[in-house]
């Protein structure tokens, strides 16, 4: 028979379905595939991910060496004929993003609108990428960082407090906190820390004590004290009203004390609206909240 006359019939139809995908394609379509995945991956909060050991051993050093070298103190057991490994500093979010990142290159929260809630989560995710040696996901994560903060100031203040809530707070230096955040902060603080309504990101109102405090100790000095009282103010009313709303009493009763000591330490007009009592002193307030 002549070759170059015989003609390949294929058995299956060929629709745009069934065309032939290319070595990157049918290695993204692994994601998620139960069927073919060998492991499951449990974080912090219990939620599981599947996944291909040869996969993320071949992105990642880390997991080539839990899966291939396990140490005494990794645990893998076996879950419904997969090995199961937990995670219990990461959870599942985080866990599910840097999987899909060693499958595809891609990470889908940054493809979202930006929010303080993705900012989290991407703070955890560079932090993950950093403890798994995945630099390109590293890089990438603070690239999109970089850019959302730079596009919505008021993102900058959830980027600081989730950094500052991943490190120990009494230990953490100018070194742990994302540079192009502090930035924002310092260069445009009412953008920043007080965002119109509207606007993504939350500002000051993302921020928890030990962040609030380290933002006012970041923009004392640059910053008028009417902007100062302005903060306190805002971070303030959002104690308020949980109090209000009778949400979490406790908490929010503690935030309003916190808010006054904050305006003994950094408001210093005279006769000013302080709205604050000076009846609470700087030294009561304990560790890790050291003014």
């Amino acid at each position: 028979m002549n070759i170059t006359s015989w003609r390949w019939s294929p058995f299956f139809s060929t629709s745009a379905a069934d065309k032939p995908k290319t070595s990157t394609e049918s290695l993204r379509s692994l994601y998620g595939d139960e069927e073919l995945s060998d492991i499951k991956i449990q974080g912090s909060d219990g939620g599981i991910i599947v996944a291909v050991k040869a996969i993320l051993s071949v992105r990642s050093p880390v997991f080539r060496n839990l899966f291939y070298r396990p140490l005494n103190s990794t645990e893998i057991i076996l879950s419904e004929g997969k090995d199961l490994i937990i995670f219990k500093e990461w959870d599942c979010c985080t866990l599910n993003l840097l999987v899909e990142f060693c499958y595809t290159d891609n990470v889908s929260a940054m493809e979202v609108k930006p929010s303080d809630y993705i900012v989290r989560v991407m703070v955890n995710l560079k932090a993950a990428s950093k403890f798994f040696k995945l630099q390109a996901l590293h890089d990438k994560v603070e690239k999109w960082s970089s850019k959302q903060v730079r596009l919505f100031p008021a993102l900058a203040c959830a980027l600081i407090d989730e950094v500052m809530k991943r490190n120990d707070i009494e230990k953490i230096s100018l070194n742990d906190i994302d540079k192009k955040s502090l930035e924002i902060i310092q260069s445009k603080p009412k953008a920043a820390l007080l965002p119109q309504s509207g606007a993504i990101g939350d500002g000051v109102l993302s921020l928890t004590e030990p962040a609030l405090l380290f933002v006012l100790r970041t923009i004392e000095g640059l910053v008028s004290q009417h902007l100062i009282v302005d903060v306190i103010k805002r971070w303030d009313e959002s104690s308020k009203n949980d109090r209000r709303e009778n949400i979490k009493y406790k908490e929010s009763s503690r935030r309003q004390e916190f808010a006054r000591k904050c305006s003994i330490r950094f408001v210093n007009i005279p006769d000013s609206d302080r709205f604050l009592s000076k009846q609470s002193t700087v030294s009561s307030l304990g560790s890790p909240y050291s003014f």
